[in-house]
């Protein structure tokens, strides 16, 4: 596979790459507990996972206690615990810190996703050691007064947690938002990141601005494409003012309604509206207005990936968003579904020209080298995704530690989505 477009050289905004191999944002919930601080795990985890000229997009970190969540939907973070990462504190600063130094140590680049995640925020954080007695603003908000409905919904952005019902912020604490946002990209920009990349998709709280079932707004903030669309230009101009041109990215999540049923293909716990393509055209388009180093969109059919790597059936379904190509100007990444083949396929024919890797970055540290040479990829275990402990963590092996990799299950690259269709496989559903 070493002719393959995967290997091409990029220039991403002010971030040169090698290749276009990404690694994606993934929650992991292994921050210290204490602190909500990097550790040295992971700063381990992450330079296991840089190559030369390769990017990492870390996992959320979240700006400020209103917008972090306590993780008690998953099964692990109840029985174990585990917490996320801030970037509020010093101590956050300095724990990414020692991440990026270790990434840049193997002259890999690495980029902060930023988030606020609004309703999806509890209450519970206000309990939180490193916030009690903070006097700063505590969840849970969002663009309306609408609580999450509970559920646990197959695409596994459901919450199946009894969930406050948020207080709408004031049209007045916008410029609050923005400058909560400005301090952590302050932050990351002394921690030495590269770039930060702003998560305005899956039902956070940006999305929860675009979306109709989450805004019901009556002021500049709600109504219209413009309006609902509005916090998240704002919130990218000022990201853009504190790093610079070419080093913020956006991330989004269109999903497509049924014409005939009005049902969405994907939902991000909860958030859905009628005129979805609208409001997420319109997003895209005013993208093209900011000097950004890309967009990346998550394909809808991430949610119903969860079996086996052979017969999932989420590598079955066509790319979706192809469209936005057509709206966005710059440099647009996909996420979402992809075996190393299809992804080779979607640069191909040109309709991403960055490919981001969830699950399979998790289980195999030097994915780009095993896709580059054809080697099996070890295949992940669900079970370890979201915990406290290093177990399927920084203990997954490299192509070269034979000893560490008894015991793991193993999959050819032309195997992952084999039992599927011929043209699930070829790509000729990209056409």
């Amino acid at each position: 596979m070493t002719d393959n477009l995967l290997f091409t050289p990029v220039t991403a905004g002010a971030l040169a790459l090698q290749h276009r191999i990404v690694m994606a944002p993934m929650t992991r919930i292994r921050a210290d507990r204490i602190t909500l601080a990097p550790t040295t795990d992971n700063a381990d985890y992450y330079s296991q996972r840089a190559s030369e000229g390769g990017l990492i997009i870390t996992e959320a970190v979240h700006i400020s206690p209103e917008g972090t969540p306590i993780w008690t939907i998953y099964q692990n973070v109840r029985d174990d615990g585990g917490q996320v990462p801030g970037i509020w504190t010093d101590t956050q600063r300095d724990g990414w810190r020692e991440v990026v130094s270790a990434v840049h140590a193997k002259k890999g680049l690495i980029v902060c996703q930023l988030l606020h995640a609004g309703r999806i925020a509890q209450p519970e954080i206000g309990d939180h050691p490193v916030v009690a007695n903070s006097d700063l603003p505590l969840p849970s908000v969002s663009a309306s007064a609408i609580a999450m409905p509970q559920g646990d919904e197959d695409n596994h952005y459901g919450w199946d947690q009894p969930n406050s019902t948020p207080r709408a912020l004031a049209t007045t604490e916008m410029r609050r938002i923005c400058d909560d946002y400005a301090h952590a990209a302050r932050m990351a920009k002394d921690a030495g990141f590269d770039a930060i990349e702003l998560h305005a998709a899956h039902g956070y709280l940006i999305d929860q601005f675009l979306n109709q079932s989450t805004n019901q707004r009556d002021d500049i903030y709600g109504g219209s494409l413009a309006n609902r669309c509005r916090l998240l230009f704002e919130v990218t101009a000022t990201l853009i003012d504190v790093m610079g041109a070419g080093r913020v990215g956006v991330r989004l999540s269109p999903y497509l309604n049924d014409p005939e049923t009005g049902t969405p293909s994907a939902t991000y716990f909860g958030a859905e509206s009628d005129d979805a393509d609208a409001i997420y055209s319109h997003a895209v388009r005013g993208l093209n207005d900011f000097d950004l180093a890309y967009l990346l969109l998550t394909e809808p059919r991430v949610g119903s990936m969860a079996s086996d790597p052979e017969s999932d059936q989420g590598y079955h379904h066509p790319l979706a968003l192809r469209h936005y190509r057509t709206l966005y100007n710059g440099m647009l990444m996909g996420a979402g579904g992809f075996t190393p083949l299809t992804a080779a396929t979607a640069i191909e024919q040109n309709a991403y020209d960055l490919i981001a890797f969830g699950r399979w970055f998790i289980s195999n540290p030097d994915l780009p080298d095993r896709i580059r040479h054809g080697h099996d990829l070890t295949i992940y275990d669900r079970a370890t995704f979201y915990s406290g402990s290093s177990a399927g963590y920084t203990d997954y092996p490299d192509r070269h530690d034979r000893a560490k990799a008894d015991g793991y299950r193993m999959i050819a690259i032309a195997n992952v989505g084999a039992s599927l269709p011929k043209s699930a496989q070829t790509g000729e559903k990209f056409k």
